[in-house]
């Protein structure tokens, strides 16, 4: 009798577990892999990571953001999916991830990783993904994902009763994807991704093509907090996110996000992390609270280490923004010494009643600086904000051409503005052309200036 009984729990499970496949495999069977949110960090944010530089963690959202990896990063990720299931399937996750800049050969950054997602030994889908991004357009990076893609069943005597798995009881494909990141200004950062651009076919029995997925997104940074929003579309799916961190004693952060899609898929995300030297604690928590049912919520921890100098997203913008400041007074320092040889004697107050703008343009100029000069003092004064690499000097960007042939109706601004788009910086060629060019500026048409 006990045995018997024994028998019919058994099946009981088996068909459980096979319903629980096919189920999972049915809902979205592309979710997995289309999957954006690897790490804790990520997915406490709500899966709001498309404009959110994320290291090692990156590479799942956006590879272009890359770009602003530091120094080389570890991260490994263990995942619990949908726990308390009434069927009792267990869904794990696994990721591993490293990332780093790249010097030597190509400029810009480049990462692996390798993740992998299991439905009680019954179902898995495997990625392993190689990433590379670069800077391609004033400040816009670009980056590629190379990916593997495999999806793989158990086989038992129920599946083998199946004509699904006639042809084999695993898939395997290529995928690639294609992101952009820029970031504007030190405090926002734009970010845009084309997932599974090709399309590959991870069917078994008939063809089962992954939706291209789209992503974009938006992140502001303040001082110690970060915001991000996302909305991703793939085939007649939608979803639209946001994430915040609030960072404090600059070890310490709290993490929420909410993400919503058709068919009443609703998420709402909780998470925590730590930082203790170069070793990094995340913890997420997310609780769907709409489209799946029965289930206690998914749980992720991740551990993260940095093989270099500590710096993190508001690190970063601090740096960015402190290196604006250097280059906006350098600028302005420029312009004035190019009004005061305008003047023609040096010496400004000697020729005050002949140049009257011209004075009050190098006072505005000089009440500028002064602020500017203030706002580098203060970010040096902070020793959160200094950066973990010096800034380079700024370095005017070199002209295509190397002349300028004047024309009716030029001036240094207009010219300054056709030949590198920033009228701004007439100062320069001003200098360039200290004999050539006439007192306040004034250029004659046929006359050839030198571009620097």
């Amino acid at each position: 009798m006990k045995q018997a009984e024994g028998r019919i729990v058994t099946v009981i499970k088996a068909l459980a577990v096979l319903l629980s496949v096919m189920s999972f495999a049915s809902m979205n069977s592309y979710a997995l892999f289309t999957d954006s949110a690897c790490g804790a960090r990520a997915t406490a944010m709500g899966g709001a990571f498309t404009a959110v530089p994320g290291g090692a963690e990156a590479m799942c959202s956006n590879p272009a953001s890359l770009l602003e990896t530091s120094s080389p990063e570890l991260t490994a990720v263990y995942g619990r999916l949908y726990s308390g299931l009434t069927d009792d399937s267990k869904i794990g996750q696994g990721y591993f991830g490293f990332a780093g800049p790249v010097k030597r050969y190509l400029p810009g950054a480049a990462g692996f990783s390798w993740n992998d997602t299991r439905l009680s030994e019954a179902y898995s889908e495997t990625t392993f993904s190689v990433s590379y991004a670069t800077a391609v357009y004033r400040g816009v990076g670009a980056g590629v994902t190379l990916k593997y893609l495999r999806r793989a069943y158990v086989s038992d005597g129920y599946t083998e009763l199946d004509p699904v798995f006639s042809g084999g009881y695993s898939k395997s494909g290529f995928g690639a994807d294609l992101g952009f990141f820029y970031r504007p200004q030190p405090r926002y950062a734009l970010g845009l991704a084309f997932k599974n651009i090709n399309k590959p076919d991870m069917g078994l029995a008939d063809a089962d093509r992954l939706p291209m997925e789209i992503r974009a997104g938006a992140s502001y940074v303040m001082r110690t907090s970060l915001l991000g929003l996302d909305a991703s579309f793939a085939g007649s799916d939608y979803t639209v996110a946001a994430g915040a961190e609030y960072s404090f004693q600059r070890r310490y952060a709290l993490r929420m996000g909410l993400a919503a899609g058709n068919d009443s898929r609703r998420n709402i995300n909780l998470g925590l992390g730590g930082r203790f030297g170069l070793a990094e604690f995340d913890y997420s928590f997310s609780l769907p609270i709409g489209g799946i049912s029965g289930t206690m919520g998914s749980h992720r921890l991740a551990f993260s280490f940095r093989f270099g100098p500590e710096a993190d997203v508001f690190a970063v913008s601090e740096a960015a923004e402190l290196r604006k400041a250097q280059e906006r007074a350098a600028l302005q320092e420029e312009k004035i010494r190019a009004l005061e040889q305008r003047l023609g004697t040096g010496s400004p107050a000697a020729a005050a009643p002949a140049q009257p703008d011209i004075l009050k343009q190098i006072e505005q100029l000089k009440t500028e600086l002064e602020k500017s000069r203030t706002q580098i003092e203060a970010a040096k004064a902070r020793p959160e904000a200094k950066p973990a690499v010096k800034p380079a000097p700024a370095k005017p960007q070199p002209a295509s051409r190397r002349s300028y042939v004047v024309r009716d109706g030029d001036t240094l601004e207009s010219i300054a503005n056709a030949v590198y788009g920033d009228p701004e910086r007439w100062p320069e060629i001003y200098r360039a052309n200290t004999g050539v060019v006439g007192r306040g500026g004034e250029v004659k048409p046929g006359q050839v200036l030198r571009l620097p």
